[in-house]
């Protein structure tokens, strides 16, 4: 009789198991208002990293980034890519580009490229202006 009612547990506890994979697997996505809040932490940090070897005389008196663009795929290992500018420099116009995909599987960002890039000074502003 223990046997039977040890069985029929373990089938209830299989059926229910299984009733959950499906849920399990439509959920195992990240949503892009989290891949977006990771962006924003590491946008953050990479300006804090930028401005480490930056005396602060020579900086503007509030670097910033701008986001220039944000895309997201359907298909391929990177469901995102990002692009982001930062500036930082107070006498010489230039900026840093820095690209960003994010791992559909690790579900983090990546950063793959980084280039210094002089800009003419009308072609951007602050957030403050």
């Amino acid at each position: 009789m223990r046997w039977l009612s040890f069985r029929r547990l373990s089938v209830v506890s299989l059926l229910f198991s299984i009733s959950l994979i499906p849920g399990v697997v439509s959920c195992s996505g990240e949503s892009d208002e989290v891949a977006r809040k990771k962006l924003e932490v590491i946008l953050a940090d990479d300006m804090t990293a930028i401005l480490e070897d930056v005396p602060d005389s020579a900086t503007i008196e509030k670097p910033y980034f701008n986001l220039i663009s944000y895309q997201t795929y359907e298909k391929g290992n990177y469901s995102k890519k990002a692009v982001a500018d930062f500036f930082f420099l107070k006498k010489v116009e230039l900026k840093i580009i820095r690209k960003y995909r994010y791992h559909r599987t690790k579900r983090m960002w990546e950063r793959y490229f980084n280039e210094y890039s002089f800009f003419a000074d009308t072609t951007h502003s602050s957030p403050d202006e």
